[in-house]
């Protein structure tokens, strides 16, 4: 997460430079090893146990606020050890003080839940509308999520988006009338989603064959179980698309006109896809009501 790294370079540059946390009459120096002040985690339940951090404290007072429910501070003569098991979601920055003034803030522990972000598609005319409901992406910060998109022919392309972010994107331009894939990884706090999540669609129009001469008109007629095709020539293909681009069935015909059988589908609209034998196309909607 791009917050968080900048401070890790942020603590290992005071570490190193053993500036950290020094003042009159008092110090706070580290004991433990470094990694043990940025820890960070990306689990489902968000439940682990920390790595302890240890810390040679010399001052009076010795207070530590911030720390996420269930982890606690013990202080031993002058070693301070902080330990327990994190079951809190988001970003704890716990602080040392001393009465004396030194101050230790360079702490990060940070947990985030893993969640399905939902990821799906659908299309709306030309373009490819992205969602991920599951993420609560305004909620997300600090890092980035990377859509790809490729086709079986070669074609990719990628999306990145820099969270918070809303949960769905708008992808125009893309090609159309082939089956498009779109995969998603990143990860972000207090939600994560490690892995890669997949999901498909298409966009369809009616310009499929560079060499035909114009679309084609076929008259479709919904009748009880059957859409009932008819055209001034020969079809060849048909196909019948969902509205999110889904392929619902497909078909082989030559023949002037067929007989389509639609009493598995659901009510709703659907969207048909016919190529004649001279190459003309044919693409419009239909309405299953019953």
């Amino acid at each position: 997460m791009r917050t968080i790294r900048t401070l890790t370079l942020l603590v290992s540059g005071l570490l190193a430079s053993g500036i950290l946390a020094q003042g009159g009459g008092c110090s706070i120096t580290l004991l433990s090893d470094s990694s043990t002040v940025r820890q960070f985690w990306c689990l489902d339940p968000p439940v682990a146990t920390i790595e302890p951090v240890v810390f040679l404290v010399e001052g009076t007072g010795v207070q530590v606020t911030g720390l996420p429910q269930g982890v606690t501070a013990v202080l031993s003569n002058d070693t301070l050890t902080v330990s327990g098991t994190i079951t809190t979601e988001g970003l704890h920055a716990p602080e040392v003080t001393t009465s004396e003034g030194c101050v230790y803030t360079y702490w990060l522990m940070d947990m985030s839940l893993v969640v399905d972000p939902e990821f799906s598609c659908s299309v709306v005319g030309e373009d490819v509308i992205l969602h991920w409901p599951g993420m609560n992406a305004p909620l997300e910060w600090g890092d980035d999520m990377i859509i790809l998109c490729t086709t079986d022919d070669g074609f990719f392309d990628v999306l990145t988006l820099f969270l918070p972010a809303p949960d769905s994107a708008v992808w125009s331009g893309l090609p159309t009338n082939t089956e498009l894939h779109f995969g998603m990884t990143g990860n972000g706090a207090p939600y994560c989603f490690p892995g890669y999540f997949e999901t498909s669609c298409t966009i369809i129009t009616t310009g499929v064959n560079e060499h035909a001469q114009g679309d084609m008109q076929v008259r479709a007629v919904p009748h009880g179980e059957w859409l009932e095709l008819s055209a001034p020539v020969a079809l060849s293909e048909v196909r019948v698309y969902d509205m999110v681009g889904g392929l619902i069935a497909a078909r082989k015909v030559n023949a002037f006109s067929a007989s389509l059988p639609i009493a598995s589908l659901a009510t709703g609209v659907y969207l048909l896809h016919v190529v004649g034998a001279d190459g003309r196309v044919s693409a419009q909607r239909f309405v299953k009501d019953h």
